[in-house]
C-alpha cells in the first residue's frame, strides 16, 4: 500500500512539474526573493541585473534548466534558472502578496507544495537544519574558488 501511495504522489509531482514549463511568449513571474539575470546559461556568467519576487517576465526560450527572459519592469533581458519562475500570477501591494507565507517559503526552497508534502511525509529530512542552511550566504567568488580548488569546475 505504501508503494502504491508513493507512486500516486510521484505521478502528481511529475504532472505538476511538467505543467510549469516556460513556453516561449508566455508571461511568468519571479517566485523567489531575488534572482540575478545572467548574460548566458553559465552559472558564473556576468550579471545583467536583478529581479525581485513578483516581477513579470516574457519567456523567450527555454534551454535545459535555464530560461531566457525579457523583464517587463526593467527592460532587462537575459537568463535565469527555470526554478525561479512560476506561471501563477503574483500580486504584490505594499507588504501584501497574493501568495501565502508557506508558498513563499516553498518557492525559496525550489519546492512545490506537493513536493514538500511528499518529503515531509517520508520523514527523512530535518527541516530546521535546512532552514538554518538557507540563511548562509556564499559569494560567487568564494563558490568559484571552491569549485576550482576542488577540481569541480566541470560540473553542471
Amino acid at each position: 500500500m505504501k508503494r502504491y501511495s508513493m507512486g500516486i504522489w510521484m505521478s502528481i509531482l511529475v504532472i505538476g512539474t511538467s505543467a510549469a514549463h516556460a513556453l516561449p511568449g508566455s508571461t511568468m513571474y519571479v517566485a523567489v526573493k531575488t534572482v540575478a539575470v545572467k548574460a548566458s546559461t553559465d552559472f558564473f556568467a556576468r550579471d545583467r541585473g536583478t529581479l525581485v519576487y513578483g516581477n513579470s517576465v516574457r519567456v523567450l526560450q527555454e534551454q535545459g534548466k535555464w530560461v531566457e527572459i525579457q523583464a517587463a519592469e526593467a527592460s532587462l533581458q537575459g537568463w535565469i534558472a527555470a526554478s525561479s519562475l512560476t506561471s501563477k500570477r503574483i500580486i504584490a501591494s505594499g507588504r501584501r502578496t497574493s501568495a501565502s507565507v508557506q508558498e513563499l517559503a516553498l518557492a525559496g526552497k525550489g519546492f512545490s507544495e506537493e513536493a514538500e508534502t511528499l518529503y515531509r511525509h517520508e520523514g527523512r529530512f530535518d527541516y530546521d537544519a535546512i532552514d538554518a542552511m538557507e540563511t548562509l550566504h556564499v559569494s560567487d567568488l568564494d563558490l568559484y574558488t571552491f569549485l576550482i580548488d576542488g577540481h569541480l569546475a566541470q560540473g553542471d
